[in-house]
């Protein structure tokens, strides 16, 4: 292929999933597939089905979208695919926050990425195609503009399920611009796009937080023109909220935000409705997940004051991995795509040493509060690439291994004098270890990379808050 037509194609890619049409056609496809007006919670349920699942010797089931991509968290998947689908089902937990709780590079941000990109590619396939009123703003569902009064109707004989209402500015329009005369809206298919802010919305808090950045804000430059505030067409309708509808709403280290945000968040996870000033609660669809660190957690849930908002979180721990084999399934990933220096290479001997040693920091006598502490899969990672550049040899020994993760420890500020002293103890005893895990042989490592389509490799560990 030339160069031209390379960069043409490029280009055109994702043109010939364009659809646009009237009310009347969508309803059509909406009666030949319902699964069409899914809910946002459904759909992320079902795009995470859609990669197919395995069952291992014990019954377990297995989810292929998380294969090979986050290793040692099944039981915080499954806990996440009860939610999702007890969610989707509309039982009463879809009025909760998916909460993931957990310390910092545990993966919490990790898993968060992978729903984004999946939403966002499973939207371009038919089964989890959006449609949406062209022209709307939060990318509506056009089934809204369907009165309360007829939906049980659609119900009962095309199995079309609606929930919603129309927001303000598709209200307005179908009062004046479409005469109540559904035949005149436009109807168009949409994609999930985080750069583009359709379907992915997210929340940090931070010093000076603005409410606009959540629910918009009127237009000063339209309003003299329309006379008022009051006005649909003077307001933004393209706060955080507004931009997540029909896919998922991210709330980074959520607790930490002000207490007028949380009651937002509150009244948005109870009743998929939050207030705009001039305009009537504001319905939306999206998967409202959360996530933060145990020590924001305990502070939070300290404060009385907070009880109604704990209680609407479905709480999901993500803590570090605590097995010496799934640990070493992500040193050596890394060391096959995104850890790699010429010519080094790292013993398995070493790399089981690095797991065994972070694994031995994250243990607690409360068997609850097991990975919830200890040392991050990300300093594992650092002490890998100085271990790679600092050595003079062409392999990182378990020997060598010991000494980088002797220093490192040694010099980390974060820890205090009895911890620092603790960890160092445990590099003492693994160094006894040494002679045998110079024994190791590659083989003896049970450990695979997937190798995607494109030719390139799965992201593993995501930047955690």
């Amino acid at each position: 292929m030339s160069i031209d037509n390379f960069l043409m194609n490029t280009g055109r890619k994702g043109i010939t999933l364009e659809w646009k049409g009237t009310f009347n056609q969508y309803m059509q496809l909406a009666i030949k597939n319902p699964e069409i007006t899914q809910l946002a919670t459904q759909r992320l349920y079902n795009m995470i089905l859609s990669k197919g699942t395995k069952t291992d010797l014990q019954g377990r089931v297995k989810y292929n979208f998380f294969d090979g991509k986050i290793f040692g968290a099944e039981q915080q998947i499954n806990d996440i695919m009860m939610y999702l689908k007890a969610a989707s089902m509309g039982l009463d937990i879809k009025k909760r926050v998916l909460l993931l709780l957990g310390p910092p590079g545990g993966g919490k941000s990790q898993i968060l990425s992978m729903f984004k990109k999946g939403l966002a590619e499973y939207a371009r396939s038919e089964k989890g195609a959006i449609y949406a009123i062209d022209g709307c703003p939060i990318n509506e569902e056009p089934m809204h503009l369907i009165p309360e009064s007829e939906r049980e109707e659609l119900w009962q004989k095309y199995k079309i399920k609606i929930e919603g209402k129309l927001c303000p500015l598709c209200q307005f329009k179908y009062e004046t611009d479409w005469k109540r005369n559904l035949n005149h809206v436009p109807v168009k298919r949409v994609f999930i796009n985080e750069e583009n802010r359709i379907g992915i919305g997210t929340f940090a808090p931070a010093e000076r937080n603005d409410m606009a950045e959540l629910i918009g804000s009127a237009n000063l430059a339209t309003v003299d023109y329309y006379g008022n505030e009051g006005d649909v067409r003077a307001y933004e309708f393209n706060g955080e909220l507004h931009t997540a509808n029909r896919g998922i709403m991210e709330f980074i280290e959520v607790l930490k935000a002000k207490s007028d945000f949380l009651h937002v968040l509150l009244t948005l996870a109870e009743e998929q409705q939050f207030k705009t000033p001039r305009f009537p609660l504001q319905y939306v669809d999206e998967a409202l997940i959360a996530h933060t660190n145990e020590g924001e957690f305990y502070r939070f849930i300290s404060v009385k004051e907070n009880e109604a908002i704990v209680d609407r979180l479905f709480i999901v721990r993500v803590p570090y991995n605590m097995q010496v084999e799934n640990e070493e399934k992500i040193y050596h990933y890394a060391l096959k795509t995104k850890l790699v220096v010429k010519d080094v290479t790292v013993h398995p001997g070493a790399v089981r040493l690095a797991s065994m040693f972070a694994i031995a920091t994250r243990q607690h006598e409360d068997p609850l509060r097991n990975g919830m502490q200890g040392i991050s899969p990300r300093f594992i990672l650092n002490t890998l690439a100085i271990a790679m550049v600092k050595i003079n040899g062409k392999m990182v020994t378990p020997k060598d291994m010991v000494n980088v993760l002797r220093h490192q420890v040694y010099n980390y500020p974060v820890l205090n004098f009895e911890t620092r002293k603790q960890y160092l103890h445990y590099l003492d005893q693994l160094e006894q270890r040494v002679p045998a895990l110079n024994e190791l042989k590659s083989e003896d490592v049970k450990f695979k990379v997937k190798q995607q389509k494109q030719g390139m490799f799965d992201l593993m560990i995501g930047d955690d808050d």
